[in-house]
């Protein structure tokens, strides 16, 4: 049976034709001359006959060479094409990367930090989706995508970023009309809740004993939108529960006070997705690594 054709012996016939010379081959390759020549004599063997006339001074094509030449030289040439782009593709901090991210956090930070990754790399573009649907990250070709909350099952990788719980917070001038609520069972019944999502129950843990809470309860408004949330309980509409990174500035300039701050909801992790772990872009692996390090605030 005999030996496989390697295409660095393949490409080396080439190169050996078109210099006209083995000599110019091996000085340009680097390849001592009797290495050369017995490269491509085991090529000649693998083809099963002579590609080149050898002499003192110059080298020839059989016809066999002639047709071999003819036959291969294109296809190598895209071939090595290819490899060249994938090599680009895989190594050089150029060309696009898709993200998307919901919308309040690409207004809380996520813009921000692609802003600064831009330029710190200004050869590589970006397409951002901005949207809080959970869209099909493969048929639109993403290459990464942060999301918040317990992910589906998926078989891309996802780092971990942050987590954020939830507080409530409310405007001082609806608290200045109601009474303070002190145990979460206050807020049944007697407040106006701004839910988050859909669902008309808050699980919530006091920071110290451990202990859970369900508040369940119907809301006075629902809003799939936390700023929007966060929004209505600055306008005194009543008592929101918020991402503390969304509100920490607020509560501290007075806008918004935070109220049972011995509870908070749920602990909701923030995560970095990519497609796969083993082959990625020099341009995502630069992405992925610029997000790791960037300074949230809150986080």
């Amino acid at each position: 049976m005999k030996d496989k054709i390697s295409l660095d012996d393949l490409n080396l016939f080439i190169s050996v034709v078109d210099a006209g010379s083995l000599t110019k081959v091996s000085e340009i390759v680097d390849i001592p001359l009797p290495t050369l020549s017995r490269r491509i004599t085991k090529l000649e063997q693998c083809i099963g006959g002579r590609l080149l006339n050898r002499s003192t001074r110059m080298i020839t094509l059989t016809p066999l060479g002639r047709m071999y030449y003819d036959s291969c030289v294109g296809p190598l040439s895209e071939c090595l094409s290819a490899t060249t782009l994938l090599d680009d593709y895989h190594h050089s901090l150029t060309g696009k990367l898709v993200i998307t991210a919901p919308i309040n956090l690409t207004h809380q930070w996520v813009g921000d930090c692609i802003f600064d990754f831009m330029k710190k790399y200004p050869d590589i573009s970006i397409d951002l989706m901005v949207t809080n649907r959970v869209i099909d990250l493969e048929s639109l070709n993403v290459d990464a995508a942060i999301r918040v909350g317990k992910l589906k099952d998926s078989n891309w990788i996802a780092k971990k970023i942050m987590s954020s719980h939830y507080v409530f917070c409310a405007s001082i001038e609806y608290l200045s009309k109601k009474t303070v609520p002190l145990v979460p069972n206050d807020l049944i019944n007697k407040h106006k809740l701004i839910m988050p999502r859909s669902d008309t129950e808050w699980q919530i843990t006091n920071k110290s004993s451990g202990s859970e809470y369900l508040i369940s309860a119907t809301p006075y408004m629902v809003v799939d939108d936390t700023e929007l949330v966060i929004r209505a309980a600055k306008k005194s509409l009543g008592i929101c529960l918020a991402p503390f990174q969304f509100v920490k500035s607020l509560i501290e300039s007075g806008e918004l006070v935070h109220i049972l701050p011995e509870w908070h909801g749920g602990l909701r992790p923030t995560y970095l997705m990519f497609r796969d772990r083993n082959y990625v872009p020099a341009r995502l692996r630069a992405f992925i690594g610029h997000v790791e390090k960037y300074e949230i605030i809150g986080k």
